[in-house]
């Protein structure tokens, strides 16, 4: 049970991932650093103030997002542990 002990000392972190720099993720990330600097490079600062506004809405949308999809597939790994721990007897519950 030392997940759950991790779980409730804080020290389980979902959300923070590492990936190798090698990476089709990393490589992506590359390209959205490269485009954004690029593209502030062209904005005036009224254009930039609502470029960050909107990258900051982007970042919540992307956090409740994450939180969503974190949640749905934890749930639905339960469910399969519990459909292969009761060899499908949960159905009948």
């Amino acid at each position: 049970m030392l997940i759950l002990e991790d779980l409730y000392l804080g020290d389980v972190h979902p959300s923070e991932r590492s990936f190798k720099r090698s990476s089709q993720y990393a490589r992506a990330l590359h390209e959205v650093v490269e485009a954004n600097d690029a593209l502030n490079e062209t904005l005036d600062d009224e254009q930039s103030e609502l470029f960050e506004e909107f990258m900051t809405a982007q970042r919540e949308v992307n956090v409740l997002t994450d939180c969503e999809t974190f949640c749905y597939a934890f749930k639905l790994g339960a469910k399969i542990m519990m459909d292969v721990l009761t060899e499908g007897q949960m159905r009948e519950i």
